[in-house]
């Protein structure tokens, strides 16, 4: 265990620069929420504030947590940096494990099946199929996309990227609560799972052969 707890400090030293800016953002999100008495006022102030350019542009941003997303990333990793690739790859199923075991455990309605009386105050982005099962916790996009963002951090050669990977991560869970397909609660907390569990991976098996990060 104490040998663990060194490599695990390892980890987030070589993540401090994605850590805290993302704890940070975590904090403001947990104030924000608090603000509200509950899911449900969260959920309508959200689906408020949709515009056309972000209509267009969620459905492609959300794509990056995708299974397809995980898939490709993977493997152009594993043709230019193979240990790199292979352990994104394998990040990605342990996350997705938790998460998959998670939602069956909760069994949480996503927005379409908890609002089912209310669907016709809700705003859908046109075009996009919105899911209705009882899959919303936690975000399975938002772990994927948490997940790579976490992975590409570790291995990037400048630190400061960890806030363009960050960014990106963020994006894609916003698109899940903008395109209704989850709550505030389901995105953060894919995002706790796919950064916590990731960098639990990390210090098992992401030793950097030969300083991979600057090949």
């Amino acid at each position: 265990m104490n040998a663990f707890l060194q490599k695990f400090i390892k980890v987030y030293q070589q993540l401090k620069y994605f850590i805290w800016p993302y704890a940070a953002v975590v904090f403001v999100v947990l104030f924000i929420r608090l603000l509200f008495t509950n899911r449900v006022d969260a959920y309508f102030f959200i689906n408020g504030l949709h515009t056309p350019a972000g209509d267009f542009l969620f459905p492609y941003i959300t794509e990056l947590g995708s299974t397809s997303a995980a898939v490709l990333i993977s493997l152009l990793l594993l043709l230019i940096r193979k240990r790199m690739g292979a352990v994104m790859a394998t990040a990605y199923l342990f996350t997705a494990t938790i998460s998959f075991t998670i939602k069956a455990l909760v069994g949480f309605p996503r927005p379409h099946r908890y609002f089912t009386g209310r669907l016709h105050d809700i705003y859908f982005v046109p075009g996009v199929v919105v899911l209705d099962n009882f899959r919303s916790f936690p975000s399975g996009h938002s772990v994927c996309a948490f997940t790579a963002a976490t992975v590409l951090a570790y291995y990037a050669k400048n630190r400061y990227l960890g806030l363009l990977y960050l960014v990106l991560a963020m994006l894609v869970a916003y698109s899940r609560m903008y395109m209704s397909q989850h709550f505030l609660e389901d995105v953060t907390a894919g995002s706790l799972v796919g950064v916590f569990f990731t960098m639990v991976w990390l210090s098992f098996f992401g030793r950097k052969e030969a300083q991979l990060s600057g090949q």
